[in-house]
């Protein structure tokens, strides 16, 4: 009874096509690629488009609806923060630095002394944009090739930011859409000057080496914003020189990236109306609970920000790693932040749509356990828009366009697509229960070291490691290491550092060790009580009688239709560590007599005496196992 509900096995959805069941870890677009009736219905939907011209707005209905027989239609995130390192390869050229040599090239055109960055505009998407071009040293060593003839290997920067700004740092300054690229050669056996850090080239790359930065362009536009800002730039060569060397931005082409690029951030966000945001930032709310349940115990990446000195819920945000991202949602495994934000200074704009909070979530590289790629674009949208809507739909948010709760500003539009997503009941409570289940499991077997080593880790701060501990607590590092495997759903021990595995049970344990300890420490009668229990049950090994002997449970029988005694030698500290310890007892004892779980309240008659010495004897037991059946 107690597995019911958090089984990983559990059917939680169904396809809307072929009605094949899906467990929490099933990837919904894997299924779609294979799901014959899902594409036949996408082709029925596009010859219901074709077909009848003349009806138009029916065939934009249908595609659009939110039938059975198609996705659901969910707000659209808008993208906001980028940043990555895309690298293009460029060996099948005659010269493959030829566009390097380019951007030299419209370096000596230019007087950067006199005039600053050259500047020039280029239109993209059918907008015009400021494009800047400059330059700075980039620390290599010049290249040993007769085909290379400088004497200062250079990084060429490209910025591009809207009309209306004299500067990029002008845009920035107020959040405007823009992009950043700093291009840098690569070529087999780079090296850098002396005094510099050691260049790496692991796939011995001869193109190019672009860091991206940017903000609110669709994340795979980034590569075609270069090369039409490269076309910009091109037509501005030959104004000194008769022959310059050109640039050619078709090099630029996105078929020429090498699998290597890669993403280090990029974040999707929703802006919400102002006041209807209080379950995501509340101290019982969204944030909150995701930092708690999931997030390390000492691990500084994982700390939970909670910043209210502007305004209510001014910067909020909780972080996770790659492990923990699939305990969210099922299949999911990039390291996130989830925020939630409002301007740098919100009464400068009260009164205007950037009054109301923006709702993100972000990829966090520097916790992800792996490289991110350029090639993993699709997986990156897929897990940060399902990410945000199910933190919308946790907090009560609508998960559909609603002009009513969002609010538009100058790029994010109130707007909505039909797709598939994976939308999840709030999984924290579940997680919560399951966590529950295990301190209390763990605690109820701990032995004297057990408890030395949590109360160590509970009250040390900073990482620490097995050595660290077994000089602390002062037993062989063995006893440590037989410690943590019992702990092992408690504590987690990776790479040498022990820490508690979250801090929702860094909070619960805080409670439960002290009355592990007063137990253990007057325990050597239970534990006699024990082995004579063990004896009178002598081959029992039901999880019933396991039970007894763990938390002590002593049974008395009595007369005629009276439920038996059942005396617990377990204290608890608290009432509710005393009613989750009955129920746990409940479903032990329901899973051995194949009766229903309330039936344990009209056999049994427990009690309980709690560390403070209060005792716990409840007269309607049978009401908190719920109703028969």
């Amino acid at each position: 009874m107690r597995h019911e509900g958090r089984c990983d096995a559990e059917a939680v959805s169904q396809c809307r096509y072929c009605r094949e069941t899906h467990t929490w870890d099933d990837d919904p677009t894997h299924h779609l690629k294979t799901c014959q009736a899902y594409q036949q219905a996408e082709k029925r939907l596009e010859e219901q488009s074709e077909s009848d011209a003349t009806d138009t707005d029916e065939a934009t209905e249908a595609a659009n609806s939110d039938d059975e027989h198609f996705a659901r239609t969910f707000i659209d995130p808008q993208p906001h923060e980028f940043h990555a390192y895309l690298k293009w390869n460029c060996e099948d050229l005659a010269n493959p630095l030829r566009s390097y040599f380019g951007l030299r090239s419209l370096q000596g055109e230019h007087d950067f002394e006199q005039h600053g960055r050259l500047r020039t505009t280029a239109e993209i998407d059918g907008t015009e944009w400021n494009v800047e071009f400059g330059f700075k040293s980039s620390g290599l060593a010049p290249r040993a090739a007769e085909n290379f003839q400088l004497d200062e290997v250079r990084e060429y920067l490209v910025y591009v930011y809207p009309k209306g700004y004299d500067s990029w740092g002008a845009a920035k300054s107020e959040a405007r859409k823009r992009a950043y690229f700093r291009i840098s050669p690569r070529w087999p056996d780079i090296e850098t000057k002396e005094g510099n850090r050691a260049m790496s080239n692991p796939y011995d790359l001869e193109g190019y080496d672009v860091e991206v930065e940017g903000s609110y362009w669709d994340f795979e536009q980034y590569p075609s914003v270069l090369r039409q800002s490269l076309d910009a730039l091109a037509t501005r060569q030959g104004f000194r020189f008769n022959s310059p060397t050109p640039i050619y931005p078709a090099d630029f082409d996105e078929d020429r990236l090498h699998r290597s690029s890669n993403i280090v951030d990029a974040e999707l966000y929703v802006r919400v109306l102002k006041g209807e945001t209080g379950e995501v930032i509340a101290y019982d709310g969204t944030l909150h609970e995701v930092s708690l349940l999931l997030a390390g115990d000492r691990e500084g990446y994982t700390k939970s920000v909670r910043d209210d000195r502007e305004c209510p819920g001014h910067y909020h945000t909780a972080t996770i790693d790659s492990r923990r991202a699939g305990e969210l949602v099922g299949s999911h495994e990039l390291a996130k932040e989830f925020k939630h934000y409002h301007m740098r200074n919100p009464d400068a704009v009260e009164g205007t749509a950037l009054e109301n909070p923006k709702i993100g979530v972000s990829f966090q590289n520097s916790i992800h356990d792996d490289t991110l790629y350029w090639s993993d674009l699709d997986t990156l949208v897929t897990e940060l828009d399902e990410a945000l809507l199910n933190v919308l739909n946790w907090s009560n948010i609508p998960t559909r366009p609603d002009g009513q709760m969002f609010v538009d500003d100058d790029y994010f539009e109130v707007t909505g697509s039909r797709r598939w997503r994976k939308i999840l009941p709030d999984r924290l409570p579940r997680i919560e229960t399951k966590q529950d289940d295990q301190i209390f499991a763990s605690a109820a077997q701990m032995n004297e070291t057990d408890t030395e080593l949590v109360e160590t880790l509970l009250t040390d701060g900073g990482e620490t490691s097995p050595k660290e501990l077994a000089r602390s607590i002062g037993v062989h590092l063995d006893t440590v290491y037989r410690a943590l495997k019992r702990l092992s759903p408690l504590v987690d021990h990776t790479y040498g550092e022990v820490q508690i595995g979250s801090k929702y049970i860094a909070q619960e344990l805080t409670g439960y060790i002290d009355a592990v300890s007063n137990s253990i420490k007057s325990g050597l009668e239970n534990a006699l009580d024990g082995l004579t229990r063990a004896e009178a049950h002598a081959g029992d090994d039901d999880p019933w009688s396991r039970w007894l002997d763990r938390y002590g449970g002593e049974i008395s029988r009595t007369e005629g239709v009276d439920p038996d005694e059942l005396d617990i030698g377990f204290q608890p500290e608290t009432l509710s560590e005393a009613r989750r310890l009955l129920r746990s007892g409940a479903s032990q004892w329901s899973k051995v007599t194949d009766e229903k779980l309330r039936q344990f309240a009209f056999e049994f008659a427990p009690k309980i005496t709690l560390v403070d010495g209060s005792v716990y004897e409840p007269r309607y037991f049978a009401d908190a196992l719920g109703t028969p059946g």
